[in-house]
């Protein structure tokens, strides 16, 4: 009986004892533990913030045999001199491991295997200056212990950048993993750099999504990754669109303006170099698979105080100091759709398989001193899927009224694949005629050009359509009397070349493909006899000879040369 009773009372002491440890640990790890490792924290963020930051958590859990510390809902907030959250941190999960409590827990020096945070949701202002940081005056901890970690890793986290708290516009949404490799804080030291505290970070966004502030287009990209010491970045499945269809777009805007669609499987820029937000530098840039799509409805008007900027005036403009050395585009598709003035039909441009670089970008004064006063784009593609369209454009950086110089070729095509866009346009089609060389060059600046265009060509003949009240009769005799009167071929029979003459003057409410596109439109009329020719050359007689007897038109003066051009 009396063994009963002892036993018992050893239970009974036995299970008090367990009870009271276990209330004694819990108000340990709550007036202690937990009091110490927010007050650490907390002191630790307010010393290199300006702003005040709130730190709390809910639990923290000590795991003795799993060697692992957990800590349970932490929330960090940054709070604005209005109260407003600038920033903030939450984490369902953060767990702290390592290997051995002796190498751990020892001289001050606090070794780790793994720091893990379990969807950690982030929130920060677009505006970094939002943020005020102060610059370290003492090391991280006050120099009374070192911290070592092994592994450094987020996993499932999301992320989101606002430029205004509570709208939709303005904003980025992201999902993100983070790994962070051989973290160091030494005693007695200060932090400086990224390299100052890790072997490597890398950084990985996924599912992102930016609304742009002019409420109108939104960014997405399947994948953005990088690593910020090798400075490499590459961006997957990227696609910038509208918000809106394109009728509700130019609705909206109310105003001719371009309905652009971008999508680009792949791109990745190599060494870029940061400092600050007014400096950028990047030696390469590829882009694989380009798919442009651009529309635009000329039944909106053209605001008078539009000035639209070439690219070497942007860069002038910009705030930014930038210098690329080189990108490098590949395999890029351009549809341009265009519905013109008075008419709800649509022309179509297409070039294909566009291949081609661009070396130089910059307005460093520095960069331009080292490398050349131009920046050069060579390009080609496939025009219409005929033939092979090339250009070299020469931006002369230094020039006060962005000079520029364009030089190129078109390989033979059948003419009448651009009556995808100038049946559209214009009441008229090319029923025949063949490309069988095409060379062109011209230079200029913002607001004029001028050049030549040799253009060989044969079998040339158009047909009006819906000109004169839709009278058919009247527009085949309108096509009858252009097809005397404008030359058929170039050289002719006779050895009579004519060499177009390329002058336009750019509206500059209209962009740089219009102003290009425009002034190979003046060289082809030039050409074909629809303007003054830029001078006529005598080559060798083609084929046969120009027959000596003319016809009844010919004596009556239609399709004559003017031999003084």
């Amino acid at each position: 009986m009396l063994k009963k009773k002892t036993l018992k009372r050893t239970g009974f002491i036995f299970f008090s004892s367990i009870i009271a440890l276990f209330i004694a640990w819990q108000l340990l790890k709550e007036l202690k533990i937990k009091s110490y490792v927010v007050e650490t924290l907390h002191s630790e963020f307010n010393h290199y913030f300006v702003d005040s930051v709130h730190l709390e958590t809910e639990d923290i859990s000590f795991r003795f045999l799993q060697k692992k510390i957990i800590l349970e809902q932490v929330k960090i907030n940054l709070i604005a001199d209005q109260k407003d959250t600038l920033a903030s941190l939450e984490l369902p999960n953060l767990s702290i491991t390592w290997d051995n409590y002796w190498e751990t827990f020892n001289n001050q020096l606090y070794k780790f295997n793994t720091l893990e945070l379990q969807k950690a949701r982030l929130l920060l202002p677009f505006d970094f200056k939002k943020i005020k940081r102060t610059k370290a005056s003492r090391p991280s901890f006050e120099g009374k212990l070192e911290l070592e970690i092994k592994e450094f890793v987020v996993d499932s986290g999301e992320i989101l950048f606002y430029d205004e708290r509570d709208t939709k516009t303005g904003r980025i949404n992201a999902e993100y993993n983070l790994i962070a490799h051989d973290l160091i804080f030494k005693k007695g030291t200060i932090p400086e750099t990224f390299q100052d505290v890790a072997k490597d970070i890398f950084l990985e966004f996924h599912d992102l999504k930016y609304f742009l502030k002019d409420d109108l287009h939104k960014v997405e990209i399947g994948k953005l990754a990088f690593n910020l010491f090798q400075q490499n970045i590459t961006i997957n499945e990227a696609h910038f669109s509208s918000i809106h269809s394109p009728e509700k777009f130019a609705e909206l805007k109310g105003e001719q303006a371009n309905h652009i669609d971008v999508l680009l499987d792949s791109i990745q820029l190599n060494d870029i170099q940061w400092q600050g937000d007014s400096m950028v530098s990047i030696h390469t840039i590829f882009t694989h698979e380009i798919d442009l799509t651009v529309r635009k409805d000329k039944n909106y008007p053209l605001p008078d105080d539009r000035y639209v900027p070439i690219l070497v005036e942007l860069l002038k403009e910009s705030d930014m100091s930038i210098d690329v050395r080189q990108c490098i585009i590949q395999n890029m598709d351009l549809n341009y759709f265009e519905i013109p003035d008075g008419s709800k039909e649509t022309g179509t441009v297409v070039i294909t398989n566009i291949q081609g670089d661009i070396s130089n970008i910059t307005n460093r004064k520095d960069s331009i001193a080292k490398y050349g006063e131009n920046l050069v784009i060579n390009a080609s593609g496939n025009l219409y899927d005929e033939g092979k369209l090339k250009a070299d454009i020469r931006y002369n950086l230094n020039s006060n009224y962005g000079y520029f110089t364009v030089a190129g070729s078109l390989e033979p095509m059948p003419l009448a694949a651009i009556n995808q866009y100038l049946s559209k346009s214009y009441p008229v089609e090319i029923t025949s005629g063949q490309v069988d060389e095409l060379f062109f060059n011209y230079s200029g600046g913002n607001i004029a050009v001028s050049g030549e265009m040799e253009f060989k060509y044969s079998d040339f003949k158009i047909q009006f359509h819906q000109v004169l009240n839709e009278d058919e009769k009247g527009d085949n005799a309108l096509s009858w009397l252009a097809n005397i009167a404008l030359s058929q071929q170039n050289p002719k029979k006779n050895g009579r070349y004519r060499v177009g003459k390329i002058q336009f003057t750019r509206d500059t409410r209209k962009s740089m493909f219009s102003y290009w596109s425009n002034s190979l439109v003046s060289g082809f009329q030039s050409t074909v006899g629809m303007g003054k020719a830029s001078r006529i050359e005598k080559l060798e007689k083609v084929e046969n000879e120009e027959k000596k007897d003319k016809n009844l038109w010919q004596k009556m003066g239609f399709g004559k040369e003017d031999e003084g051009e």
